[in-house]
């Protein structure tokens, strides 16, 4: 198991990009470093350089001021007191007539080196062998020297160099740095990605075990959470979300099984014997037993284009039409259909609104909804009772208010009623499939709203919070 994870650790996409960050970054870091190794050696150089010429140009006037003789002897005891610098008097023809030329190599001789002096305006660099202080116990300890050749006198010239030591050291300092920086560098981006990649691989494995956990049908199993709030965090919220939706829709699914296997039975059975019957009835008797068949197999229809709307709505695949509603209109029609109902059954239907309400919404789907409230209202108030419908215009969004002095819902049971088929025992033998709340939630829901359930004292309080205009779930 341990080397599984090992290998899918070496192998992941993390662990790679971390190797190509080493690779882009190590290319970087040479380009930069590079380009500060060459500009410091130009600027020793430089420094180097600078010091040549001013001790020339200042050996040059004390010739002219002091004669030769003066020159060659202050030269002389130079060479003695300044080790890193080198004076060499010099004829047409370059040959040394005094100072520290005695320090060259064997192999090296003047005229090797006056060569190439005309050719770089006098500048010329070769090697010089150290004999003397603790690199002489170093085999092979050669010293850089920069010098240059400048004519000071007829028939005269003076070659002046300085060992170009701290240059050559600081050319291995850099060197060195950079070599040990990368190496380093190359050890911790490994050990970094690996480290990276072993926590993530981590999370990911987690979520690969609980998702064949899932998979293999326990919807109950969630992805871990931290309290980070991290992309993995973010991701796992999402994912937790989604199949609370789909468990939802899994429980849904089941329910909706369960009713109609219940509260379709009966009526299928009731139509079967009735056909049953109506192939032995007498002549006179099939047309009416005809038109009874027909209005169940109706009611049968109705209730599966209900659950088909709510199945609809729900996974929002139903196409809607939204815009600006005119919601005063739009209840004035709902009364105006629903009164002369209430008439038959003497039940006062009154509409209040005090003031123009508009809302972005799906005008259809709003009748249908706000027509099964009042639909419910009226059908449950008895006779002589009251129904009133409310439209409130608030800061936050329109209410929508239906109130009667029915017999009202049970506290308990106010959540339960939206469920599909879902009906109080007190009613299971009134007209009606138990749909109807089941759109108005799914009404709402598609509007980003919700609807409440309150008690009027006596009867049902309905309280709907529509969204604003311009507003859309």
């Amino acid at each position: 198991m341990y080397w599984a994870h090992l290998r899918n650790v070496w192998r992941s996409t993390t662990f790679l990009l971390g190797l190509w960050f080493m690779v882009l970054f190590s290319a970087s870091v040479l380009i930069i470093g590079g380009f500060v190794y060459r500009q410091a050696m130009v600027f020793l150089e430089q420094e180097l350089r600078g010091t040549i010429d001013l001790e020339l140009n200042q050996s040059r006037q004390f010739y002219l001021e002091r004669g030769e003789e003066i020159f060659l002897a202050e030269i002389g005891g130079l060479a003695e007191l300044d080790p890193p610098g080198i004076y060499i008097i010099l004829d047409d023809a370059c040959q040394a007539l005094a100072g520290g030329y005695k320090r060259l190599d064997d192999d090296e001789s003047i005229q090797e080196i006056c060569t190439g002096a005309p050719e770089t305006d006098g500048w010329v660099r070769f090697e010089l062998d150290i004999q003397r202080g603790f690199r002489a116990q170093i085999p092979e300890w050669d010293d850089d020297v920069y010098a240059r050749i400048i004519p000071i006198a007829p028939n005269r010239q003076l070659l002046y160099g300085r060992m170009g030591g701290n240059i050559d050291s600081a050319r291995e300092v850099v060197r060195s740095a950079l070599n040990w920086g990368l190496a380093a560098m190359a050890v911790l981006a490994i050990l970094g990605s690996f480290l990276m990649a072993g926590r993530i691989a981590g999370r990911l494995e987690q979520v690969n075990r609980i998702s064949q956990e899932i998979r293999l049908g326990d919807l109950s199993r969630r992805m871990p959470q931290g309290q980070g709030g991290d992309e993995f965090d973010r991701l796992s919220g999402n994912l937790n979300r989604m199949l609370d939706q789909i468990q939802s829709l899994m429980e849904g699914v089941r329910s909706v099984s369960d009713a109609i296997a219940h509260d379709l039975r009966t009526p299928l059975a009731r139509l079967r014997t009735r056909l049953e019957r109506l192939r032995k009835a007498p002549p006179d008797e099939v047309k009416a037993g005809v038109e009874q068949s027909i209005a169940e197999t109706d009611r049968m229809l109705a209730t599966f284009n209900a659950l088909l709307s709510i199945a609809q709505l729900e996974a929002g695949s139903r196409r809607t039409d939204f815009a600006d509603v005119n919601m005063q209109a739009l209840m004035v029609d709902i009364a105006d259909l629903y009164e002369p109902v209430a008439s038959e059954k003497n039940i006062e239907l009154r509409l209040e609104h005090n003031a123009a309400v508009s809302l972005h919404g799906d005008r259809n789907l709003l009748f249908q909804a706000i027509c099964n409230l009042v639909d419910n209202a009226v059908k449950y108030t008895p006779e002589g009772g009251r129904v009133q419908i409310e439209l409130l215009r608030r800061s936050d969004g329109p209410r929508l208010v239906v109130s009667d002095s029915g017999p009202g819902i049970p506290p308990e049971e106010r959540e339960r009623v939206f469920e599909r088929f879902y009906r109080l025992d007190a009613h299971r033998e009134s007209a009606g499939n138990g749909l109807g709340l089941t759109l108005v939630a799914a009404v709402a829901k598609l509007h980003d709203s919700r609807v409440d359930m309150g008690d009027n004292e006596p009867g049902l309080r309905v309280v709907w919070d529509l969204p604003r205009s311009g507003s859309r779930a």
